[in-house]
């Protein structure tokens, strides 16, 4: 007795190739300008409103008025213990007394502790308040007024600002149903300082519950999204226009090195919302963040996603959103709005994914066209290229910008013109794709390497919906889907079946333009791979979607001349690299440089640290000199009980002091008599807003004889002897003076 050999490995020698009526090629064709045109749609959902002028109904956001009300404020560097900062506080206070509310002035020293680590500050928050007509919690619109120095911080936090002001006026000055707050916070920049500050000392006074609006960008441009959400705000997300969010966008912030105020809300118990715009990052925390570079069209959106919120809850009994506040759902963004599904179902349907595809393969096994042998080829084949891809990616933007690094924004390393290197990553995927294809081609049939790709996407992100729902909702449901649709497809008529895969094939379509535009926006440095991983991801799960039912050619196909067919998408990536490279370097925006003067307070021994990116920044690199700057005073006394007492005062405006001991740790902290949050005990403390002539008294445990550094940090470094002011080529991010000092505790 002889046994046949299965598909993957060839039809019998000396008979004809095996076929089977197979759909019209059209089929294939029909798939693929659907798939394309989804895409195209999901990024156009992505773009942002057309600005309204100044001549606007009184009740409607304007992006104009919004301009003209912050223009005051964002004009200069505002950071914090700055009188910058006080100009600031004096104007936003003003135009809130104007719009009826009652402001006043909460001043305090905020603490935040990280582990052995804490940062702490003197904030000067500006609280506005509107009392409600008959109010069933409070209602809070939030941003801070600080900004980095050097950095007029126009978006940073300017736009949440800008957005603020405009809502509450076209809230009109009447008395709404809840009470209506604008808290706008100092010391967000030096670690949410004011946010901590006023939930220690004013949040009690709130009518509870408490939603908070928090206002925020990493970027100049781009459309809004809500990036983070506690309590029952699935409830209320669909009161504004074309609303966006992911539930995954909560794990980001365990990735990017970058915080906001509603970190703080949050612990603090409070519901709501943190919203901002992402793209444009190379001009974080620069000087070009300003009003100039600031999108008017990403301020038009963003205002009226917050009026249209603000309206809502302000008028909405929120003891009714109570019964909703225990859900957790998982939410996504769909055409037509934030859907919001029960982490069970979204597991369930994770796990089921797999095993649809997996029914399908075996469909195809009884009817000949594959063997599980051949599909377990793909899955290993598709493990494979989709590993290589997101590496390959990752390397090809490591190597890029270490090649050119003048062309990086020296905080979140992203180029001024990302979309040639986010295009060059896609194509490197496609690249490396193509030569899986080939190759494996080789070895097993069409149908086994898609039906395998699938297979292994719909398992990997089985195991992420037991993991977390959450983190893999906005590809498990698409995914899921398009499994549906190919088990369905593999059992129908053509015709039918053709159906079935052009309505699974749409989920993941718009996956595809919504995620990768988003991650566009992200930027290449925060998501180099990503954009691989993901276009991958979402094709793969669907990809046994675009095979015909029964397959036409179940053989392997040996052709190495397809070897060749890498090569143009290899070219392309190629071309995509150097031209976004020369295209970047030639923008007319300055190159970005930092640059510290670190000077020795006993001897005044400077040494300039610069970045180097330009010939300005390497000539004085490293240049020593002799500075004679005032320097700050430290004292260390004893404060009896085996305490010390260190004093600190400092000599520059809004100038900050880093308390670092060589052995041990600091414990039982207070500065200024405020207890810091240290009974594991601290390596580092610091202390920022600090005043011209301002003494500040640290109280602490520790170790007698234990050597103390101070490191005053200040920001003007042309105070050093040696500085060399630099052209209008250049734009220097937070340039500072740093000043060493020593003593025994």
């Amino acid at each position: 007795m002889t046994s046949s050999p299965g598909a993957d490995a060839g039809p019998p020698p000396h008979h004809p190739a095996q076929t089977t009526a197979g759909a019209p090629s059209w089929h294939a064709l029909a798939l693929l300008l659907v798939l394309l045109a989804v895409i195209a749609a999901g990024v156009a959902s992505r773009g942002v409103t057309a600005p309204v002028d100044a001549a606007a109904a009184t009740d409607v956001f304007s992006a104009a008025r919004a301009s003209q009300a912050v223009a005051p404020v964002v004009a200069e560097p505002r950071p914090v213990g700055s009188t910058a900062n006080d100009r600031a506080h004096t104007e936003l206070s003003e135009q809130l007394d104007a719009l009826g509310f009652e402001t006043r002035a909460q001043e305090g020293l905020g603490v935040r502790e990280n582990g052995d680590e804490a940062s702490s500050g003197y904030v000067r928050n500006l609280v506005a308040t509107r009392p409600g007509s008959d109010p069933t919690g409070t209602i809070v619109l939030a941003t801070h007024i600080d900004s980095v120095p050097n950095a007029p911080g126009a978006a940073d936090a300017g736009v949440g600002l800008a957005v603020i002001l405009e809502t509450v006026r076209a809230l009109g000055p009447e008395a709404l149903r809840n009470d209506l707050v604008v808290l706008l916070v100092d010391g967000e920049e030096r670690g949410l300082l004011g946010a901590e500050a006023y939930l220690d000392e004013a949040a009690e006074k709130l009518t509870a519950p408490v939603v908070v609006l928090n206002h925020e960008a990493r970027g100049i441009s781009g459309r809004p999204m809500v990036t983070r959400a506690e309590g029952p705000m699935h409830a209320v997300i669909g009161a504004s226009p074309s609303p966006e969010y992911e539930s995954f966008t909560d794990a980001l912030f365990g990735i990017i090195p970058n915080d906001t105020d509603f970190t703080a809300y949050r612990e603090g118990g409070w519901w709501g919302m943190d919203m901002a715009i992402i793209d444009g990052a190379w001009a974080y925390h620069s000087a070009q963040d300003d009003v100039e570079h600031l999108d008017a069209g990403t301020l038009q959106h963003y205002g009226e996603l917050t009026l249209a919120l603000t309206r809502d809850l302000t008028g909405r009994d929120l003891a009714e959103l109570e019964t909703r506040a225990a859900e957790q759902p998982v939410q996504t963004t769909a055409p037509w709005g934030v859907v919001a599904l029960p982490p069970l179902l979204v597991t369930v349907l994770g796990l089921l994914a797999p095993l649809a595809v997996l029914a399908a393969a075996l469909v195809a096994r009884g009817r000949s066209e594959v063997s599980l042998r051949g599909v377990l080829g793909g899955a290993a084949a598709s493990l494979l290229t989709l590993a290589v891809a997101v590496l390959g990616a990752t390397l090809l933007w490591s190597i890029t910008a270490g090649a050119t690094p003048s062309m990086l924004s020296q905080t979140t390393r992203e180029p001024v013109r990302a979309e040639p290197f986010l295009l060059a990553e896609l194509a490197l995927a496609g690249a490396v794709v193509t030569a899986g294809w080939v190759l494996t081609r080789m070895l097993i049939s069409r149908a086994a390497l898609l039906l395998g790709g699938s297979l292994l996407v719909t398992a990997l992100l089985a195991a992420l919906a037991v993991y977390s729902p959450a983190l893999g909702g906005s590809m498990i449901l698409p995914a899921a889907i398009a499994a549906g649709g190919i088990v369905l497809a593999a059992v129908l008529p053509p015709l039918p079946g053709l159906v079935v895969r052009l309505l699974a094939l749409v989920p993941t379509g718009w996956l595809l333009g919504t995620q990768l535009q988003a991650l566009g926006e992200f930027g290449i440095a925060s998501s180099a791979g990503g954009l691989a991983g993901t276009a991958l991801i979402g094709l793969g799960a669907a990809g046994a979607l675009l095979l015909s039912r029964p397959g036409t050619e179940p053989r392997p196909s040996r052709r190495p001349r397809r070897l060749l067919a890498p090569l143009l998408p290899a070219v392309l990536v190629a071309a995509l690299t150097i031209g976004g490279t020369a295209w970047t370097l030639a923008a007319p925006e300055p190159t970005q440089e930092r640059v510290v003067a670190h000077v020795d307070a006993g001897d005044g021994a400077t040494t300039w640290e610069v970045s180097g990116s330009t010939e300005w920044g390497r000539a004085l690199d490293g240049t020593q000199a002799t500075s004679e700057v005032e320097m700050p005073t430290l004292q260390v006394a004893e404060a009896g009980d085996g305490r010390v007492e260190i004093s600190f005062t400092a000599v520059r405006e809004a100038s900050a002091v880093e308390l670092t001991v060589g052995e041990g740790k600091l414990s039982q902290v207070r500065v200024d008599g405020v207890e810091v949050d240290s009974s594991a005990g601290l390596n580092s403390l610091g202390i920022h807003g600090l005043r011209a002539g301002q003494t500040v008294v640290v109280t602490a445990d520790a170790a007698a004889g234990t050597e103390l550094v101070a490191v005053e940090t200040s920001f003007d470094p042309s105070l050093a002897t040696g500085w060399d002011a630099p052209g209008e080529e250049v734009s220097l991010m937070q340039p500072c003076m740093e000043v060493v000092l020593t003593a025994q505790l």
